[in-house]
Order: C-alpha cells, then structure tokens, then sequence
C-alpha cells in the first residue's frame, strides 16, 4: 500500500430502467485498468491514472485485476492522498469483497477518481501486464448507506535487523460506525497479525493468524459497531533477515502495519493513528 496515489475511472453507457432511474451494467464490469512494463528487478511505487466522472455511481463489490507483478492497487476520491478519500485497496492474491444489502460506496459525477498501482518485477525477464479494478455496480435505490475504507496501524515502523520483533499501534474512532470487513496488510517481513477491537472497554480479538504475502484476503468479520473512544489495536510481528533496519514505506523492500477495515457509515478520517 502506498502513501501518495492519482487515480483514474472508465465509465460504461447505461440503460434507464422504468422508473427513469439510470440502470447500471449487470455482473462485475472494469472500472479502470492501466498497462505497464517493468525490467527485470524493477518496480514502480506511483503507476498513475486519472479522469473525471460522468454519473453517480453506486459500488455494491469491488475486486482487482491483478495480473504477475501486481504488488498492489489503491484506488482514491481526488486527485492525490491529501485531497482524496482512500476507497478500495489490494494486495497479492486478494479476492472479491462484496459489500452487505443495503451498502454501497458512492462515486460521484463530476469527481475525480485515482488509480495508484505498484508493480514489481522480481524476475529475470521483462514483464508486462493490465493492472486495475473491476466493480459490481448496484442501483441507488438500493443503497441505504454508504461505505468507506479506513486504515488503523502504526506508520512509525522502525524493524531492527536480522531478529524478530513486533510493532503495534492504537487508534481512537471519532464516531459511530460499524465495522464489516477487514484486510490484513504487511509486506515481505511480515509474519502475523492480531486486530484487537475495544468496545466500551471491553477488547475482543478479531483477527489473530499468521500473515502470507501472496495471500492477502479481505476478511468478512461479525459487524462490530464501535462509538466515539473506543479503540483499535494492530500488532504486526516481523520476520527481518536482511542486515538492515527496515523502516515504513510503499516498496515490496519496506514494510507497513495496517488492520485495513470497511465500514458504514463513511466517516471524514481515512488513516487512524493515536
């Protein structure tokens, strides 16, 4: 995952229904895609694009389109992190998240919409491929509240070399929202992580496993409804082989700690750090 990301979003012809309420495509659709090349041993951190908007839309699934040499996808609200909303994140392997009835997120006509990719290419030949997001669109008259994505962890990672050790970070939610889906998110080092939720101070683990690069899943959880003060707890634990210290940041060789969570109702903060 990274930290500065432009986005971009293809948009389809609808069809209006009865009720002269724009009909959207049926079954999942690509969203935006963009086409990259990377030499033997090379990544790209800021694969960008970015277009406009045409039409409300309502988002009820999202999943990546993730060919060899897809580190990750973000996907924001604007035209940059500072002045975007995230919205959707992947990692290696992630599958499909569809969001409950009754939920959508909204993109909305006239907005801009970024598509951040990170590409790595950890082989010995040129590697190519079509990188981005594919949705399932859901009418609005469906739609009782929307969603959004937000990330608690710990930004100030500091990995020691060659031993294992552990980094945690707490963050306070500023209002009420219920929690829905989670998606563990390390690099390389990473070996375990436990989300711990506190509700009216009483902690309940719902996430507690071993971590695979290659196997970053969204996680359907027991909605979990949190109010203003209560808390959410990541602890990472990492696995440092190499000679260096290892710090926080968006390449495959650095590392990040985030319980990625999904939510209703969408709430002003994406990041939370205490």
């Amino acid at each position: 995952m990274g930290i500065r990301w432009f986005v971009a979003l293809a948009l389809g012809v609808t069809a209006c229904g009865g009720d002269g309420e724009p009909e959207p495509p049926t079954g999942w659709q690509p969203l935006i895609t963009k086409r990259w090349t990377l030499a033997p041993g090379t990544e790209q951190t800021s694969a960008i694009e970015l277009i406009s908007i045409d039409r409300d839309m309502y988002l009820g699934g999202m999943r990546p389109i993730s060919p060899p040499g897809t580190h990750h996808t973000l996907m924001a609200r604007g035209a940059s992190l500072d002045s975007g909303n995230i919205v959707y994140a992947s990692g290696v392997g992630t599958n499909e998240l569809v969001f409950p009835p009754g939920k959508g997120l909204k993109l909305e006509a006239g907005s801009l919409v970024a598509l951040q990719l990170h590409v790595f290419n950890t082989t010995d030949a040129m590697l190519a491929g079509s990188s981005g997001i594919e949705v399932l669109e859901v009418p609005a008259s469906e739609v009782v509240e929307e969603v959004d994505l937000f990330l608690p962890g710990p930004r100030d990672l500091d990995i020691p070399p060659m031993q294992t050790s552990m980094a945690s970070g707490t963050c306070t939610v500023r209002g009420p929202q219920t929690l829905f889906a989670l998606f563990p998110h390390m690099h390389q080092l990473g070996t375990h992580l436990k989300t711990t939720v506190t509700v009216g101070g009483v902690p309940r683990v719902i996430h507690d496993a071993d971590y695979q690069f290659d196997e970053q899943a969204f996680l359907d959880i027991e909605p979990i409804t949190l109010a203003a003060g209560d808390t959410i707890t990541s602890e990472c634990t990492f696995n440092n082989t190499t000679g260096n210290a290892v710090g926080y940041g968006e390449s495959s060789t650095t590392e990040m700690c985030y319980s990625i969570l999904f939510r209703y109702p969408a709430q002003a903060e994406e990041f939370c750090h205490n």
